[in-house]
């Protein structure tokens, strides 16, 4: 049976993946004082755990178009939750995060080339339930350990 205890080790390998999904494992090991075949060990270990399921990479939205980024709370009509989670897993927008609460409330986080599509987004939205945007100004980094 696999411990399922974190040490320090483990979370040092799990915070430099958040830095850096595309690590090398020589990399990683340097990182976290190991030889690479042992951090892949490591590695190998967390995911049999479950606690590392899958790699990601942050896309840097306006980069590629996506210059106009809301935010959006959805108090969802319970007769049309099943429609929307249809649009939410079907949708052309370009959807980053969402969230289903406890009472129905749904938070959505968006990013969109004009703020046309945004305003198109909201409308369609709208049709689910009472819906409110939350206009994005500014990005915050460095909040957390991982960000440095």
């Amino acid at each position: 049976m696999i411990s399922k205890e974190l040490d320090d080790t483990d979370r040092k390998i799990i915070n430099e993946l958040k830095k850096n999904s595309r690590i090398s494992m020589t990399e990683l090991g340097k990182k976290v004082y190991m030889t690479g075949q042992a951090a892949k060990n490591r590695l190998e270990r967390l995911q049999d755990l479950g606690v590392v399921e899958r790699y990601t990479v942050n896309v840097n939205c306006p980069v590629f178009g996506y210059t106009v980024h809301g935010l959006f709370t959805l108090t969802l009509n319970k007769e049309r939750a099943d429609d929307f989670h249809h649009f939410v897993h079907t949708t052309e927008f370009h959807i980053l995060h969402c969230y289903e609460t406890e009472g129905g409330t749904v938070f959505i986080d968006a990013h969109f080339p004009s703020e046309e599509k945004r305003d198109e987004f909201l409308k369609i939205l709208s049709t689910y339930g009472l819906c409110r945007l939350h206009r994005v100004v500014k990005e915050i980094h460095g909040i957390h350990p991982v960000d440095e």
